[in-house]
């Protein structure tokens, strides 16, 4: 069956036809030509007219074997036909010719060829042609019949021709609608197949979303026959919060002519919900009216089990490390208390402030203040981290001077630099004297960055700090001669607990919280902090506060608001 009807679509099998029917067609002209010579001898002028327009369709024949397209060939010979009609008609007694007939041939044969087009101009042709004989008739130019035959002779071959023509285009016609029924019936099987075959579930649904035919995939997805759902509302079969995502969806399809696609859950035989993906989209497209809507359905109630694991899993991660920050946050005053205490005590002990101590006990004395000054230190930037973590660190902007803060800085970090022979520098700019920021997370960034740059620094190395007022806003900008940093460990600076491991670096101690709470405290003012270092040559790290410059009179430049900040954990 496949075989005859691609007999009918494939174009080299149609060309192949026509060169065959013309052919055939030519041959019978030339047999009719020779009759006509046995019969009344040499032919006149208007005979040799004739008997050349019954060539024609040879020529049509040898040209389909060329690229002229078929559509054109089809046309001039079903035009050729009509005029070689009308012509026989004038020269075999005009309206009342037994010829007169085949015109009623041409459309019908236009029909084995064309669709509803080819079949208007077929008539069209073979009705001018007809008007034309009746016309010429009319005027009394009609030449003299050539019939050699009496008339009921002449008529009876005429209708008997065109009676056999006739059963041909209508056997012809019937073999087209076969290969087309037959056509039709297997596209709908297959279609029938793929859904019978299907694991996702195919529904069609009216326009307000009623199921008009459903695949034998319910019996898999919810425990169901395809007859039970069909007639059925998507209200009978949709979990209610689910409800609005899924008509959103068909409306989307029947109404505007889009796809739509919704996530909801399906009601199970069994009691219970199923998680499915519908996607919609509109049968067929019709002007202005609502259409018919087609839908796939698939179980993904595996992937949004998955999907739960994450997010519980997610949950509990972000659960634990708030609760890790919490704890920490909170255990700021129980850890810094006694550490003060024997911060206190000890540098008592080592100023003999109630008499004197032996020089054993003195040394043992500021050994216990370094260390624990050394261990408050790591002890507070743990909990500014953590507390910045937990959202628990809150800004105090006000207006203050930079240099005296900066200044104080620097003085904290002088006898840690004179013992490691690194020189100590500060310059600031006039116009970046007064700020708006808070000034503790501003002295806790210069703190930071001094005390690395004199960490990694080596003896008669220099480190640098300058501050001035621009474009950016206030920029401050701390420069060492230090060890520097590879181009790989600088990826992972920055971030909480990460140091570089190297020869220099691994006998220093730290956290690795000092560039992290940089560039936490930078951002928390709606700023940046840039790291930029080469090995063996030093590191410069840029703060940029954009919100921090004032003017002369105290006022902020820039009055851009700074968003809540949270870092990453």
């Amino acid at each position: 069956m496949a075989d005859k009807t691609d007999r009918f679509s494939d174009p080299k099998a149609q060309r192949r036809r026509f060169v065959l029917l013309q052919a055939a067609k030519a041959g019978i002209g030339v047999a009719l030509g020779l009759a006509f010579f046995g019969m009344v001898g040499r032919p006149d002028t208007a005979e040799i007219l004739a008997l050349a327009g019954l060539m024609i369709p040879g020529l049509l024949a040898l040209l389909a074997l060329t690229p002229v397209s078929l559509s054109a060939l089809e046309q001039a010979g079903l035009a050729s036909f009509a005029v070689l009609i009308g012509y026989l008609a004038l020269l075999t007694g005009g309206v009342v010719s037994p010829l007169v007939v085949w015109f009623a041939l041409v459309p019908a044969e236009a029909a084995l060829t064309g669709g509803r087009s080819a079949v208007l101009r077929a008539g069209i042709a073979a009705g001018v042609s007809l008007v034309v004989v009746a016309g010429i008739e009319a005027m009394g130019k009609l030449p003299a019949s050539r019939l050699m035959l009496p008339l009921w002779q002449v008529y009876g071959c005429s209708m008997l021709a065109a009676l056999v023509q006739a059963v041909l285009i209508a056997a012809a016609a019937q073999d087209r609608q076969r290969a087309a029924d037959a056509a039709a019936a297997e596209g709908a099987a297959m279609y029938r197949f793929l859904a019978d075959n299907a694991m996702d579930l195919i529904t069609r649904h009216s326009s307000d979303g009623r199921i008009r035919f459903a695949s034998p995939a319910t019996s898999a997805l919810l425990g169901r026959f395809p007859d039970e759902v069909v007639g059925q509302a998507m209200p009978d079969i949709v979990h209610p919060d689910d409800l609005n995502a899924v008509q959103a969806a068909l409306a989307d399809a029947s109404y505007f002519g889009r796809d739509g696609a919704a996530e909801v859950r399906l009601r199970h035989q069994g009691g219970h919900y199923v998680w499915a993906e519908i996607r919609c989209r509109p049968a067929q497209l019709s002007l202005g009216e609502p259409a018919d809507i087609v839908a796939v359905t698939r179980d993904i109630s595996e992937r949004k089990t998955h999907e739960r694991a994450l997010v519980e899993a997610r949950d509990a991660a972000l659960e634990a490390s708030r609760a890790k920050s919490q704890f920490l946050a909170n255990m700021s005053h129980e850890l810094r208390t006694p550490l003060n205490a024997i911060i206190g005590f000890s540098e008592m002990m080592t100023r003999e402030m109630f008499g004197t101590l032996g020089p054993r006990y003195q040394e043992y004395s500021r050994l216990i203040h370094e260390s624990g000054a050394h261990l408050l230190e790591l002890i507070n930037s743990v909990l500014d981290m953590s507390k910045i973590e937990a959202g628990k660190f809150e800004l105090v902007e006000e207006l203050f001077d930079l240099e005296e803060t900066a200044q104080s800085a620097v003085h904290f970090l002088n006898i840690p630099a004179e013992r490691a022979g690194v020189g100590l520098s500060l310059a600031v700019a006039p116009g970046a004297r007064l700020i708006f920021a808070d000034r503790r997370a501003i002295k806790q960034i210069l703190v930071n960055l001094l005390s690395n740059g004199v960490k990694y620094t080596p003896s008669g190395g220099h480190v640098g700090v300058t501050a001035g007022a621009g474009g950016t806003g206030i920029e401050i900008v701390v420069r060492d001669t230090g060890t520097g940093i590879s181009g790989a460990d600088l990826q992972r600076l920055g971030k909480p607990f990460e140091q570089v491991e190297s020869a220099q670096t691994r006998a220093k101690e730290g956290t690795g919280l000092g560039l992290a709470l940089v560039k936490s405290l930078a951002q928390m003012h709606g700023g940046t902090a840039l790291l930029e270092s080469t090995l063996g040559e030093g590191t410069t790290v840029t703060v940029r506060l954009p919100f921090a410059a004032v003017d002369a009179k105290g006022d902020r430049l820039s009055t851009g608001k700074v968003l809540p900040f949270r870092a990453a954990s």
